[in-house]
């Protein structure tokens, strides 16, 4: 080294002109200006470096060192390692010891020569000497007795004694980590250590980074030692930090001007010692005390952060603060800087209490022109706001604090007087506090405003208004300080206006305090003269504002035009969302501010300096601009559609970007999906739709109309500005185009139909301007020549690259299978391995999706095209790929494998017509297979039973329930209607080309006929079997190969095939999709006009072919009536539509003699033809003759119960008597008709009894148990026995029914309230009771004592309750509590109102008494357990059908899980509530038939039990309020609530609530007319959260009314404010919904007269006071049953106009107010 040292000397001090010479001294010079001369010492270091990392990996891993610092790892004590060495290990140790004692000795002995050195020489020799302490000490750790740790101390004695030493970085940085190593070692080196870094930090000359390592060493010492000692650490410090003298100061009070410090020429000594503390201090110079003292804060400091204990902090913080102004203003400032990285990691207190102090400090600064300490403040506040996280808890309270402080700068008084110096104060304060909040707003985070918080929303607002108010802008001098900050913060701000109290626009502005700050005539005069500049064209319109919105204005265009600049101008939209403002001078000022903005925005894109990735972002603004133009307030589209105009004809490239162009595409889909929605799902208010794609979300209106000229308007406007920029870039925006048809999404209702797709294709035809080529062709006035083959060519060349042939490995099953396949060498003789492969896999997936396991439809894409491809390529007979290919997606057999199949047959076949035979072949076979096997829509799920057949909840109307019932359905119908289109199809395509094709099509047709007599007849299957019929009558036509025997046998079978569906009971659709319904009528049409065509076939007997005609007449009047129902259902308010599709149909029912001319053919080909013909057509002659036929021929009609209405009626008719015989095996009756068999009118005939019991016992216990209270008032008729038997028998299955009864015995055993009259029922009702009872097993026992014993408890607390009638509400409520509070909650009991769950708990604080001058009724909340509900009559269809084949939910869906919920009840005592519990199991009833049709009405039919004369349990409705509660709270009318409530009419959640309230108040209109239910004032009205209308209290209904007199003579109240819910007309939309869902629900009803009619005559014998000897007449006549479907539809909308213009109902109100109180 000494002679390498030497040659490079002489080669630095050469003068040497020799060029090798020279080259290598501009060499040395190079180094030696970076600091590493070339020589020995630059090799040592890298020597010693070298062993650093050897000794290093003795300790721990090089995987650990890669990740940290290896102090980090031997401080931390975790992941270092002492391991016992073998002897080259040792050695090697000793080695490296040696090696650095004697580079030690070296470097000693050079100190005196190092002294005398350059700097960078001893910087170098200092780095030498920080390796070698390192490899020592590396070698002390790993062996203590290789290195001894004496010897290491003493070296870092040494250097921490030697002040140039340790001003040396890397040098005080290994010396003070290692001494907090080897203090793990030496408790005693520890203690030592722990007095002398002290001293050390307190030592002037030590830089800044130097002390935080010190600090950082002696907190990990002190914390080795005890918590108490980095207490004690702390205050030796801490006690350093003193005035020189014992008065305090104020802060920044001794100052110099331009703000710096008064230093004192003097010398000054300075000498403290604090009890406990070794540390002293020495110093001379005013400087040099500075910098020690901020060695000292910076120490603090870093300890209380390192600590990271929250104490620690806290007492660090203190005690810096509490040394503000005792010493001298530097150390206030290093307290200040120092102070603020201890916030963040403080608590919010410390945090607080911190912000308050730097808010006076910052103050003062201000005041006194403290230029020093308000730069010291002011770095502090960047300092935290850089420091904190979006997300730590702090962030909220800094940013809180920052706009409070902002917003509270300037409060000015009202006056004249207002001195201009108070103002630029507060002006000064604000510009200091705008740079922390935009690095606060700056802060990373996925949202980009700063905060959803609505409070943080309305201080930012208010914010700004303050700035405006001071006169910052970026044109004044104030503004210039901080332009940048200002627009940052801008980019992170809200709108001025919060979007959701956008309809609160004006009213916010003219009531916010900032606003009106300022406000005097000078100011005034001023701020409009600033806007008037800044919009000069509205200056007439400006100098008629108020002040507050001046100042608005104002800051609307400081925020968006400094947001504009930044890259943001979408913003400005919000500001249009109050419809108030339409007109208005504000909103001219505003249109004036939406340009400024629009320009600034354009100017700083075209003129400023061009940005990278600068397009994208240009593209998401105009994507912003167009959901604009798609948004729910016309004026927001307006603007939105100028703004896009403004930046596509300056900047068309921004539509050349894939996000812009595709959002605008995915808007037009969007804006189509959503008018379409009004025909998908009628009634139904989507407002929120989404592309994932296009990365666009929009919020529409309600109004359908509005959503059309919405759509239209898009479609101009887009039109135009994609032909504008296809005209600029023809090829760029084209092939943009064809990406995005080639990205589909086939999850839509109808498939790729969608106007986005339909846009690009018609966009990509147009001939752009600038081909002058093309333009040059010559037009032809009847041709449209276009581009549409080359864009096509282009487009299929792209699929074909994109989907080049590559077999896919989905999956690791795949991969394992694929793998043993081509590792199997055993070929069938003359297979080609890649056919075998081929058949071998598609025998895999095959077998799979027989398994049941799930297959991807991509998955399935994949395997089958590579199939088709090849069978699209052979000559070969490849009979067994063609089976695979067909049987796959029959196997799935889902909507979207039978679409692929299809796609990929008619591939085939079009490209090797060779294979078609065999295809179709195949396809028949499965198609056979799907009928046999019954799957798909002849699958025996596919059920639509009967209301009354199905259990009855008394719970809400769910249209989650209806929409799964409906896609349930669909699932299971739409595989073979997409089969059945392409049979038809293909039919038709190729019935021409063999006899061959025509006999499977004809044995296909056979097949399925057969198959259709075996369905269901679910209303959604009319569309499939209808098809069928039509498909078959064009096959009857067509097929010319079959003979005249064949061809009669085949119209035989296809006119029974299409009569068999009016075997079932007229059927309305299910659900709201309209389309379905034009479907079908127009379906039926069309049947109809090719059964005409083929009308002359077989119409006379042709040898032994007996004439087809009187069936064709039949079917002909049956398909005319269905069309009739459908239209009318289609269009209930519509009358010139009425026909539209009827093929001169006139709407008359058929005559007598018309009827009676199919009557025997009707039977003959169905029984239940005949039987349904009587529902369809109201003539009393042909009932009378289906009646004949059930008497002559009853063995016929086994499997028709709703024969037996006819056949037996109402009574047991005489000319009946051997048919009841056949009652033994007669198909059952619903619960309800069977339990009116045991009526006198039947007089106990035991035939019939036993069917009624046969038929009650083929029913499950949940349909029966709805009907408990019909089922003991036949105990007065049980003559015989029956009914007890039937009650204890199924008592034994259900302790829940027995429960029921019991109550409901108890309750029917007097007829009045207080038990005083004994219904002449009670013995029985005793004796059955007691029967029960004794026939309970142990547990049932048990289970019956616990819970009857919890009831009784709660029951007598009322009883408890009466002394305490009169007495104070505190008092009841105390006595309330005391009682609940001793009441235990056993295991599994519950309320006799919800038996569905158990109670769990019980809110000891609820109780509540309830009005009533001699009763104690009261109110308490329960906590109750339930189980989820199952789908009502939707388990076996919801089972293995396709919910979303793309993502592999094919599963069956379980609704398993608990829930808890509390539930409020009421006990009611001296009230019959029996009276409720019939109106409200007909409410059930009518949910019940609303459901069976799918239509989307609500009710509420909660639960009420009477459990004892006069007592009863009655559910309160959870989350709603009376309207007369409403009154009383002064809200003028519901549409005053719902505006109060849900926003403006034209937010989405007041439109939501309207639609709510319309469904519901259709579907208690139509039940209160036809159960008459009276007293329907303001306090029996409410009103939930969701906006739904609900009816309480049914105490007058049917055939009284309260008083007796009839004051509401109304069929139902529809008032006025009801009315301005529902759009304020009679012509608005919402009210045409209400009147169509009134209709629907009146016609849905009908048909169930007769059971509706069976619940109330069956307690007729009750006495309840509501029963007249009228009454089921009234009942009945009330569904006008001898009216057409028409004429009834007419008839309700005639009741709607009623009830509408009714002086009775507000007459009844006024009575209601007058009498009681109750407002309206």
């Amino acid at each position: 080294m000494v002679s390498v040292e030497g040659v490079f000397s002489s080669i630095r001090t050469s003068e040497c002109s020799n060029g090798a010479l020279v080259d290598w001294k501009s060499y040395t010079k190079r180094y030696a200006a970076a600091g590493r001369p070339l020589g020995a010492m630059l090799l040592q270091a890298g020597f010693m470096r070298f062993l650093v990392s050897c000794s290093s990996l003795h300790i721990c891993s090089a995987e650990q060192l890669r990740k940290t610092d290896i102090f980090e790892i031997l401080t931390s004590g975790e992941g270092f390692f002492q391991q016992e060495h073998h002897e080259a290990s040792t050695a090697l140790l000793e080695v490296l010891t040696d090696i650095a004692s004697k580079s030690m000795r070296l470097l000693e002995d050079g100190s005196d020569y190092l002294q005398l050195g350059s700097a960078w020489q001893q910087q170098l020799a200092f780095a030498v000497k920080a390796y070698t302490l390192h490899v020592f000490l590396n070698c002390m750790v790993a062996d203590e007795e290789i290195a001894d740790v004496d010897i290491l101390m003493s070296w870092l004695e040494d250097a921490m004694a030697d002040p140039v030493q340790m001003a040396d970085d890397t040098l005080a940085y290994v010396v003070l980590r290692s001494g907090a190593v080897i203090a793990k070692f030496s408790p005693v080196i520890a203690s030592n250590l722990a007095r002398s870094l002290p001293r050390f930090v307190v030592q002037g000359g030590i830089k800044g980074e130097t002390v935080i390592v010190a600090a950082r060493s002696l907190t990990f010492i002190l914390r080795m030692l005890s918590q108490d000692a980095v207490i004690t650490g702390l205050y030796s410090l801490g006690n350093v930090l003193s005035a020189r003298s014992g008065t305090d100061r104020p802060i920044g009070g001794a100052e110099l001007p331009n703000g710096t410090a008064n230093s004192s020429k003097t010398t000054g000594h300075y000498s403290q010692h604090s009890p406990g503390s070794a540390v002293s201090l020495d110093l001379s110079g005013e400087e040099e005390t500075a910098a020690v003292y901020g060695n000292i804060v910076r120490a603090i400091v870093s300890m209380a952060t390192i600590c990271q204990d929250d104490k620690i902090t806290a007492l660090a913080q203190s005690m810096l603060l509490q040394k503000l102004g005792r010493v001298s203003l530097a150390v206030d400032l290093y307290i200040i800087t120092e102070t603020a990285k201890l916030a963040t990691a403080g608590e919010p207190i410390e945090f607080r209490s911190l912000l308050k102090l730097y808010a006076r400090l910052g103050h003062d600064a201000v005041c006194r022109d403290n230029i020093t300490l308000l730069e010291s403040v002011r770095n502090a506040r960047l300092s935290i706001a850089r420091a904190l996280e979006h997300d730590s808890p702090l962030y909220p309270i800094y940013l809180v604090h920052l706009l409070e402080t902002i917003v509270s700068k300037g409060d000015v008084h009202e006056s004249d007087n207002t001195h201009q110096a108070d103002v630029d104060l507060a002006a000064r304060e604000i510009v200091e506090l705008i740079p922390p909040l935009a690095t606060l707003a700056s802060v990373r985070t996925d949202k980009a405003e700063i905060s959803d918080d609505e409070n943080v929303g309305r201080l930012h607002h208010e914010a700004w208004f303050n700035v405006v108010v001071h006169g910052i802008n970026p044109t004044s001098s104030y503004g210039q300080q901080c332009s940048s900050q200002l627009r940052t913060l801008a980019m992170h701000s809200r709108s001025l206006i919060a979007e959701e109290r956008a309809d609160q626009f004006e009213s916010e502005i003219e009531l916010n305090t900032v606003l009106r700050r300022g406000m005097n005539a000078p100011h005034i005069a001023d701020q409009k003269k600033r806007l008037i500049l800044l919009l000069p064209r509205c200056e007439s319109d400006i100098r008629g504002l108020s002040y507050p919105k001046v100042v608005f204005l104002s800051a609307a265009y400081l925020v968006e035009t400094l947001r504009a600049g930044a890259g943001d101008c979408s913003h400005i939209l919000t500001y249009f969302l109050d419809p108030t403002i339409n007109g208005s001078a504000i909103e001219n000022c505003m249109t004036a501010i939406a340009e400024e903005v629009m320009m600034v925005y354009l100017r700083t894109l075209l003129d400023g300096p061009q940005q990278d990735n600068s397009a994208p972002l240009i593209a998401e603004q105009l994507a912003a601009m167009f959901t604009g133009c798609c948004h729910r307030v016309l004026r927001v589209q307006q603007i939105a559609a100028s703004c896009a105009d403004k930046i596509i004809s300056q900047m068309p490239s921004s539509l050349c970007q894939k996000s812009s162009l595709f959002a605008l595409l995915e808007l037009l889909s969007i804006m189509w999906t959503s008018c379409l929605e009004a025909e998908l799902d009628e009634y139904e208010l989507k407002a929120n739709y989404t592309s994932v794609r296009g990365k666009v979300s929009v919020e529409l209106s309600d109004d359908y109309d509005l959503r059309r000229s919405t759509l239209n308007n898009l479609y101009k406007r887009a039109k135009n500005w994609v032909t504008n920029v296809i005209n600029i870039a023809p090829l760029d925006v084209k092939g943009l185009l064809q990406t995005y048809l080639s990205e589909y999404d086939d999850e839509g209702a109808y498939g790729h139909v969608s106007l986005g797709r339909s846009f690009a294709l018609e966009m990509g035809s147009i001939i752009p301007s600038s081909d002058q080529r093309l333009g040059a062709i010559d037009r032809h006035v009847e041709l449209n020549i276009n581009t549409a083959s080359d864009f096509i060519a282009q487009y299929t060349t792209r699929q074909e690259y994109r989907y080049a042939d590559a077999l896919p490995e989905h999956d690791r099953e795949w991969a394992n299978f694929l793998h043993l396949k081509r590792d199997d060498n055993h070929l069938p003789n003359g297979a080609k391995p890649e056919v075998d492969d081929d058949q071998a896999i598609l025998a895999h997936l095959e077998h799979r999706t027989l398994d049941g396991k799930f297959v991807s439809i991509g998955e399935l894409r994949d395997m089958l095209r590579r199939a088709a491809a090849l069978l699209c390529k052979t000559n070969n007979d490849q009979c067994t790929i063609v089976q695979h290919l067909v049987d796959i997606p029959f196997s799935m057999f889902t909507k979207q494998s039978i679409k692929l199949g299809i796609s990929l047959w008619l591939g085939v076949i079009n490209e090797n017509p060779r294979m078609e035979p065999r295809i179709l072949a195949v396809i028949a076979e499965n198609w056979e297979k799907t009928v046999r096997n019954r799957v798909g829509v002849f699958s025996r799920k596919l059920q639509h039973l009967d209301p009354f057949y199905v259990k009855e909840e008394f719970a809400p109307s769910e249209k989650d329930v209806l929409m799964n019932k409906q896609q349930a359905a669909h699932n299971l119908i739409a595989p073979h209607l997409r089969m059945l289109q392409f049979l038809s199809s293909h039919f038709n395509a190729s019935r021409l080309n063999s006899p061959q094709s025509q006999r499977i099509f004809h044995k296909l047709v056979e097949v399925t006929l057969e198959g259709l007599k075996q369905s269901s007849g679910h209303p959604l299957a009319r569309d499939f079997h209808f098809q069928v019929i039509w498909f078959g009558l064009n096959v009857l036509r067509h097929c010319t190969g079959l003979d005249q025997a064949a061809r009669w046998r085949l119209k035989d079978n296809i006119l029974s095939a299409a009569l068999f569906w009016f075997s079932y009971p007229p059927r309305w659709s299910f659900g709201g999709n309209r389309l379905q319904i034009k479907a079908e009528v127009q379906l039926l049409a069309d049947v109809e006009r090719s059964l005409r065509a083929v009308s002359s076939l077989f119409a006379k007997t042709i040898g032994n072919l007996q004439s087809l005609a009187v069936k064709q007449d039949l079917l002909l009047l049956l398909l005319e009536d269905e069309q009739t129902r459908l239209v009318v259902w289609l269009y209930p308010l519509d009358h010139e539509k009425r026909h539209v599709f009827s093929l001169s149909h006139n709407g008359k029912v058929p005559s007598d003699a018309v009827l009676l001319s199919v009557l025997k053919t009707a039977w003959t080909e169905h029984p239940g033809l005949a039987i349904q013909l009587t529902t369809r057509f109201a003539s009393v002659k042909l009932a009378s003759d289906v009646r004949s036929l059930l008497l002559r021929f009853p063995e016929r009609a086994l499997e028709e119960p709703d024969a037996l209405q006819i056949l037996i009626g109402a009574s047991l008719p005489t000319d009946v008597s051997f048919q009841l015989k056949y009652l033994l095996y007669w198909a059952a009756v619903n619960p309800i008709t069977a339990v009116t068999y045991f009526l006198p009118e039947y007089r106990n005939d035991p035939l019939i009894i036993q069917y009624a019991m046969r038929a009650l016992e083929s029913h499950t216990v949940d349909v029966t148990f709805f009907y408990v209270p019909q089922i003991v008032q036949t105990l007065r008729y049980d003559a015989l026995g029956y009914v007890q038997r039937y009650i204890i028998e199924t008592a034994k299955f259900s302790q829940l029914f027995a429960h029921q009864i019991i109550w409901n015995m108890t309750a029917n055993a007097y007829k009045d309230e207080d038990s005083s009259i004994e219904d002449s029922l009670k013995p029985t009702l005793d004796i059955v009771r007691d029967r029960m009872i004794a026939s309970f097993s142990g547990p049932e026992k048990g289970f019956y004592e616990r819970e009857f014993s919890f009831f009784n408890e709660i029951t007598d607390i009322s009883g408890k309750l009466r002394p305490f009638i009169k007495r104070s509400k505190p008092e009841k409520i105390q006595k309330f509590e005391e009682e609940l509070r001793k009441i235990k909650v056993e295991v599994g009991i519950y309320l006799p109102s919800n038996p569905d769950g158990t109670v769990i708990g019980i809110d000891r604080k609820s109780g509540k008494p309830l009005q009533s001058h001699a009763k104690a009724p009261y109110m308490a909340t329960f906590r109750i357990k339930k189980n989820r509900r199952e789908k009502e009559g939707t388990d076996d269809m919801l089972q293995k059908t396709d919910q979303n084949a793309e993502s592999g939910q094919n599963g069956a869906v379980t609704q398993e899980g608990t829930y808890e919920v509390w539930q409020s009840a009421m006990f009611k005592v001296g009230d019959d509530c029996r009276q409720d519990v019939l109106a409200l199991q007909m409410i059930a009833a009518f949910r019940g038939i609303f459901n069976n049709v799918g239509l989307d009405v609500y009710v509420y039919p909660y639960r009420v039990t009477a459990t004892g004369p006069g007592c009863g349990v009655i559910d309160v409705l959870p989350n709603s309020i009376s309207r007369d509660m409403l009154g009383r709270e002064a809200v003028n009318g519901l549409y005053d609530y719902f505006v109060s409530k849900y926003g403006a009419e034209n937010s989405i959640r007041f439109q939501e609530a309207r639609n709510n309230f319309v469904k519901s108040m259709a579907a208690y209109s139509v039940i209160s007319y036809l159960l008459q239910l009276k007293d329907r004032h303001n306090g029996n009205i409410m009103v939930d959260d969701a906006g739904h209308i609900l009816h309480v209290d049914f105490g007058f209904c049917f055939d009284i009314a309260p008083g007796g007199v009839r004051f509401e003579r109304a069929p139902f109240k529809l008032t006025s404010e009801m009315v301005a819910v529902m759009g304020g007309s009679t012509t608005s939309q919402s009210y045409k919904w209400f009147e169509e869902l009134c209709i629907k629900a009146f016609l849905a009803s009908r048909q169930h007269t007769e059971k509706l009619c069976h619940i109330v005559i069956l307690m007729l014998g009750s006495s309840l006071p509501c029963f007249k000897p009228e009454t089921i007449a009234h009942l009945r006549q009330r569904f006008v049953l001898e009216k057409s479907e028409r004429e009834a539809a007419d008839f309700m909308r005639d009741l709607i106009k009623k009830s509408y213009s009714s002086y009775s109902t507000k007459g009844y109100d006024q009575f209601q107010l007058l009498t009681n109180g109750i407002p309206y």
